[in-house]
C-alpha cells in the first residue's frame, strides 16, 4: 500500500484512501506530470489519470472476476472523455503479495500471522496428552485464533465466534477484538509457565519466514515446490530432492533441543510430498523426537542406579541387625551413609519410570512443571545430594576427632546431633531453595535444570563445595 504514496507529490494528501471500502472522488491539484497509473489490491482498483483536474477514483467489488491461475486482471484502460479512444490498453497485474502456509492455503501477511501463531501453539501444546484428551481444538476459519473448549461443548458456546473462547497472542492475531491474549489461557493440568513466550518465537519464526518469502518471491520461479510455512518450519522454493531443517528448540516447549536433531520434506515432480495416509502435505519430524544421547545417558543411569540399588539394600541390612556393629558410632554413620545412597538411587528410579521413559504415566506433568514432579526432583537432586555430602563429611569429622584427639563420641551423641545436622541442615537448606526459585525462577522442566537466577542455584551448591573442601583438609 505504500507504493501508492510513493507516486504522490509531497502536497498531495489523501487521508483514509486505503481504508475505506466506499466508492469515492477526490479532487486534487494538478500535476501536469501524472501518466495513467494502476495499483490492483485483492479488492479494489485505484487510479490516477492526467488532466486539467485530477481524479482519483477508489473502485470496489466490480472489477470483474479473478482468473485462477495466476491470480491476475486482464482489464481495459480506463480514461476521461477528453481522452482519446486510442489510449485504451489492456494491463495485466501481477498477484498480490501472499505467504503460503501448507495445507491451509495462500493468506496475505497480516492473516498469515494470525493463523501460523494460533497454529504454533496448536501443534506445540494441544496435540499432545493430556490437552488433547480432555479438549476440543481447531484453527478458526477467520485466521483470528485457535478455538478450545472442554470436550463435551455445546456448539452454540463452542464456536469461533465467541471471544472468551478463541486464543492468539494479540501482536500476531488479526483482530486482537475476536481473541483472548494467550498468557490469559487456563488448562488442566496447567501449561508450563511462560508457555506464551515459547509460542511467540515459533510465530515470529513464523513472520520472519512470510517476509523472507515475499522478499525472494520472484527466485527459483521454476522450482516445483513452493516456499512454505508447515507450521514449525521455513521451506524455500524448491526443485525435487530432500529438504531438512534443523529442529527449532520451541517444538520442545522451549526446554531442550538435539542440537544434531533434523526435520526432513520431501520435493517430488508433483510438489510437496504428501503423507501416505492422506492428502496432507508432511514432514518428517521423527528426527527431532529421537535423542541418541539422552538415551544413551538414561539407560546408563537406570543401570548403575538399579546396581547400586540392588547391592545396597543388603548391606543396609546386614549394618541394621547384625550385632556386633549396629551400636558401634562409626558403622551407625556409614549406615547412615548408605541409606542416603540409597533413597538417591531409588528417587532416581522413581522419577525415571514416573515423569521420563516413553509412555511414562506422569510424563504430562514434566511439561506443565506440577508442584508434585518439582517436589520429587527436589528432593532427589537437591535433598539426597546434600544429604550425601553431609554423611561423608561427618565420617570424616568422625574419623579425625578419633585419631588426633582420641575423644570417643559417645551411642547418644552419634544418634542425635549427626542425625540433626546431617538429615535436618540439608532439608532446611531445600525448603528454602524450593521457596525462593518458586518465586523467582518458577519455569523449566520440573526444576530438572539448574535455575537461571544463579544465586538461587549456588544454595546448594556452595554446601556441596565447602562440604568437599573440608573432607580434603
Amino acid at each position: 500500500m505504500s507504493e501508492l504514496l510513493n507516486y504522490l507529490p509531497a502536497t498531495v494528501r489523501v487521508p483514509d484512501i486505503l481504508t475505506d471500502y466506499e466508492s469515492r472522488e477526490i479532487i486534487l491539484p494538478d500535476p501536469s506530470f501524472f501518466l495513467s497509473i494502476f495499483f490492483l489490491f485483492p479488492d479494489h482498483l485505484l487510479f490516477l489519470s492526467e488532466r486539467t483536474s485530477l481524479r482519483l477514483q477508489f473502485f470496489c467489488n466490480s472489477l470483474g472476476r479473478k482468473k485462477e491461475e495466476g491470480h491476475a486482471y486482464s482489464l481495459p484502460l480506463f480514461t476521461t472523455t477528453e481522452e482519446s479512444e486510442t489510449s485504451r490498453m489492456p494491463l495485466s497485474f501481477s498477484p498480490p503479495m501472499s505467504c503460503r502456509f501448507s495445507n491451509h492455503g495462500e493468506f496475505v501477511p497480516e492473516s498469515f500471522d494470525s493463523i501460523s501463531c494460533s497454529a504454533c501453539f496448536y501443534f506445540i501444546f494441544m496435540l499432545v496428552k493430556p490437552y488433547s484428551e480432555r479438549y476440543r481444538t481447531e484453527l478458526c476459519a477467520d485466521t483470528s485464533g485457535v478455538l478450545i473448549c472442554p470436550i463435551g461443548s455445546d456448539d452454540s458456546e463452542c464456536n469461533c465466534s465467541q471471544p472468551s473462547n478463541v486464543f492468539n497472542i494479540p501482536d500476531f492475531a488479526i483482530n486482537s477484538s475476536l481473541i483472548t491474549p494467550l498468557h490469559r489461557l487456563e488448562l488442566d493440568p496447567p501449561l508450563p509457565f511462560q508457555f506464551d513466550l515459547v509460542v511467540q518465537d515459533c510465530c515470529s519464526a513464523a513472520r520472519y519466514c512470510c517476509r523472507s518469502t515475499l522478499a525472494k518471491h520472484k527466485q527459483y520461479a521454476d522450482a516445483t515446490c513452493p516456499a512454505t510455512w508447515d507450521g514449525w518450519n521455513c521451506f524455500e522454493r524448491s526443485n525435487p530432492g530432500t529438504v531438512s531443517k534443523q529442529c527449532p528448540n520451541y517444538i520442545y516447549g522451549g526446554h531442550a533441543k538435539d542440537a544434531d536433531g533434523v526435520a526432513v520434506q520431501k520435493c517430488t515432480e508433483m510438489g510437496w510430498k504428501k503423507h501416505e495416509l492422506g492428502w496432507r502435505e508432511h514432514t518428517d519430524y521423527t528426527g527431532c523426537t529421537s535423542n541418541k544421547g539422552a538415551e544413551a545417558k538414561m539407560i546408563v543411569g537406570l543401570l548403575t542406579y538399579s546396581a547400586s540399588v540392588i547391592f545396597l539394600v543388603p548391606a543396609v541390612i546386614m549394618l541394621m541387625w547384625l550385632r556386633p556393629i549396629r551400636c558401634q558410632p562409626m558403622f551407625i554413620l556409614h549406615r547412615h551413609l548408605l541409606l542416603s545412597c540409597l533413597a538417591y538411587g531409588f528417587f532416581y528410579l522413581v522419577n525415571v519410570a514416573l515423569f521420563v521413559i516413553s509412555d511414562a504415566p506422569l510424563s504430562a506433568q514434566i511439561y506443565a512443571n506440577h508442584i508434585f514432579c518439582r517436589l520429587l526432583f527436589s528432593i532427589q537432586l537437591r535433598y539426597l545430594r546434600l544429604t550425601n555430602f553431609s554423611w561423608m563429611l561427618a565420617e570424616a569429622v568422625y574419623l579425625w576427632r578419633l585419631l588426633y584427639t582420641a575423644q570417643h563420641t559417645s551411642e547418644d551423641e552419634t544418634q542425635k546431633t549427626y542425625k540433626i545436622i546431617c538429615w535436618g541442615v540439608p532439608g532446611v537448606i531445600t525448603a528454602v531453595y524450593m521457596i525462593l526459585r518458586g518465586f523467582n525462577d518458577d519455569v523449566g522442566l520440573c526444576w530438572i535444570e539448574n535455575s537461571s537466577v544463579a544465586w538461587v542455584e549456588w544454595m546448594i551448591f556452595a554446601p556441596s563445595l565447602l562440604i568437599m573442601g573440608e573432607m580434603r583438609l
